[in-house]
């Protein structure tokens, strides 16, 4: 934490992958889900890098925006970074993962890492690099 920041409430935090944001914005899939939950919704920064990088349209762009502006957001701090290239290692070492899926798990690792710092729970579509994460470090997950 950041000094001067104020903590974050634990307990009955989410954060949605950046699977969840796409199933929502395109086809409307767990919006009910959502509305009826329990959870007080954060956003990663990494999530909104992977939505507004993907973002095509001005629709996708704006969305991504306005989705920054009112949602309160965590971002990986340097030991996230770290901890996630030892976690990546390990994985590559034991599954003989290349570097191209390895790219593809880094930005999911300093998502759980930094969601199981806060204790929130991941919510996520994205069950098979998850599990794979979560073999070197438990965090809570919801798969959708």
């Amino acid at each position: 934490m950041l000094a001067g920041s104020i903590p974050l409430p634990t307990g009955n935090l989410a954060v949605l992958d950046t699977s969840v944001y796409i199933e929502i914005f395109r086809t409307g899939r767990f919006t009910l889900d959502l509305l009826r939950s329990p959870w007080i919704i954060r956003c990663s920064s990494v999530v909104l890098h992977e939505l507004r990088r993907g973002a095509r349209t001005n629709l996708e762009v704006r969305f991504v925006n306005e989705l920054a502006r009112k949602i309160q957001i965590i971002t990986p701090a340097e030991r996230h970074w770290l901890e996630s290239a030892e976690i990546l290692s390990i994985i590559r070492r034991k599954k003989g993962y290349g570097q191209n899926k390895l790219r593809e798990l880094a930005f999911d690792a300093l998502i759980a890492l930094s969601v199981r710092d806060i204790g929130a729970i991941l919510i996520t579509c994205n069950r098979r690099d998850f599990e794979e994460i979560r073999s070197q470090k438990p965090f809570k997950v919801l798969f959708w």
